[in-house]
């Protein structure tokens, strides 16, 4: 049962054959973060001044691409279609309908530019970034690629993440933007486009195959979906859930119901100084490489 979180409703997750490759025990290797949730922690999607619309007895939100409709806001009809684990669907939908209004994806770059990082990130990726090839840092997110890209381009931090996971997304034929699904997957848990634990593990096992072999992990996310890469931690990694959100409370269920079967320490965070000064005491009390210490 190693790796497995007996919680109610969740299946059984498991590190399988990357246990081995992941955890070798040497400072030749780098760490791994994984930013698992990029419209909470990377990105501010919630300014008060960014009337962003929301899904009718979802809490979902439309995401910053709903600004670019006529008035700010999409119409009821379309918003009735959103359906729970299919948000993708939903978006694909969405990008359709902003099409035929007009909208382009310059126009869309343009509002996807103009997202500030969220508290503290800037200090936390300059952070990172300062450590050179002791991190290797890529981002999983069920957002798009066209908007995520754009976003960290206009922050100046693309070049940092060695790889950015997410939905396909960019012009089509016609010109206008257009949405694709991650993979498909066996996972029950995760919507039908991602699932972020086989996200995690195809990456993992693909650098394996590069002869990388990662010491250490460290997550952070705040979605129920960012919980299901915890099966891949193991002890020695860190996971860094928002507090109060889902895959904290996740994450608390799973120590509750079973102690042991949670081996990676838990990190909550507010801001991202809270992650990043986690990752600076340990570069002071050694746990990281000597490398590290001008951080």
């Amino acid at each position: 049962m190693s790796g497995c979180f007996p919680v109610s409703g969740l299946r059984c997750l498991s590190r399988g054959p990357l246990e081995v490759s992941k955890t070798v025990q040497s400072r030749n290797f780098p760490e791994v973060v994984i930013l698992g949730s990029c419209s909470s922690l990377l990105l501010t999607l919630v300014k008060p001044h960014w009337p962003l619309m929301r899904v009718p007895k979802t809490g979902r939100r439309d995401g910053c691409a709903g600004r670019a409709a006529p008035g700010q806001r999409l119409p009821e009809s379309l918003r009735a279609t959103y359906r729970e684990g299919f948000y993708n669907e939903y978006m694909q939908r969405v990008f359709k309908y902003l099409g035929e209004q007009g909208v382009r994806p310059r126009d869309l770059r343009a509002i996807y530019e103009a997202i500030p990082l969220s508290p503290g990130m800037g200090d936390l990726l300059q952070f990172v970034a300062k450590q050179g090839a002791c991190f290797e840092v890529i981002l999983i997110s069920d957002a798009n690629t066209f908007g995520v890209e754009s976003a960290l381009r206009a922050a100046g931090h693309h070049s940092l993440f060695r790889r950015i996971l997410s939905n396909p997304s960019g012009p089509d034929a016609r010109g206008l933007l257009a949405l694709r699904p991650f993979h498909t997957h066996s996972c029950t848990r995760c919507p039908a486009n991602m699932c972020k634990h086989k996200v995690l593990s195809d990456y993992l096992r693909e650098r394996a195959h590069d002869g990388v072999h990662f010491e250490r992990l460290f997550y952070v996310g705040d979605g129920a979906n960012d919980f299901c890469p915890m099966g891949l931690l193991a002890g020695g990694d860190v996971a860094f859930p928002r507090r109060g959100y889902p895959m904290h409370r996740l994450i608390q269920e799973a120590q509750k119901a079973e102690p042991s079967s949670f081996r990676a320490s838990v990190v909550p965070w507010e801001t991202a100084a809270d992650v990043r000064l986690h990752l600076q005491q340990l570069t002071h009390l050694g746990c990281l490489p000597r490398s590290l210490a001008h951080g």
